[in-house]
């Protein structure tokens, strides 16, 4: 099967590490747990266009940062051993040092990263998985559900406290261990 997998929010904790580098950043000591968002302007009182600059200024270094989710590398290498493919599909700019900071965080952490499978500039997730072929999408961030689900592409929910009011009926993971199961079950069908 061929598998669409975010990064951030899906495969990598981010929000945490941008909590981590906005707190530095501003003099502030906001707790990940208290932003329930997506974005993080309302937590720290800017304005979506204030936001969206600092993160721009800031995306290297967060994308740098944080941990992958628990299980995500080996889960995902141990479904390319078994035959699937997996491509990394995110909104990330293409720009030199975004690229190249997450190019290297995926390597840096066992994903099965080949060169060949990261798309990004992936605005539009959907046109970007159909082009791919994906067959199953993992994704965490409600804008992106939305479209994804809009068009028809199936596509499982990576749990975080800013998408459990999702109106769409999408299945859902905690762990990525629950992945095994949920293929097991979507084979069985076909």
């Amino acid at each position: 099967m061929r598998l669409g997998v975010d990064i951030d929010g899906t495969v990598k904790d981010t929000h945490r590490a941008a909590v981590e580098v906005y707190n530095r950043e501003l003099g502030k000591n906001v707790r990940a747990e208290d932003v329930t968002e997506f974005h993080l302007d309302n937590a720290y009182g800017l304005t979506r266009q204030e936001g969206r600059k600092l993160w721009r200024k800031l995306e290297a270094e967060i994308y740098s940062l944080g941990v992958p989710l628990p299980h995500a590398p080996e889960v995902l290498s141990d479904l390319v051993a078994k035959g699937h493919e997996v491509f990394f599909i995110t909104a990330r700019p293409a720009i030199g040092k975004v690229e190249r900071v997450t190019r290297d965080w995926l390597k840096r952490h066992g994903f099965p990263y080949d060169g060949k499978n990261l798309v990004m500039n992936a605005f539009d997730k959907a046109k970007k998985a159909r082009e791919a072929g994906v067959e199953l999408f993992f994704e965490d961030a409600p804008e992106h559900l939305a479209n994804l689900y809009r068009n028809g592409i199936p596509t499982v929910v990576v749990d975080a406290v800013y998408n459990r009011d999702i109106p769409w009926p999408l299945p859902r993971i905690h762990d990525w261990r629950e992945v095994y199961d949920l293929l097991e079950s979507r084979m069985a069908k076909t």
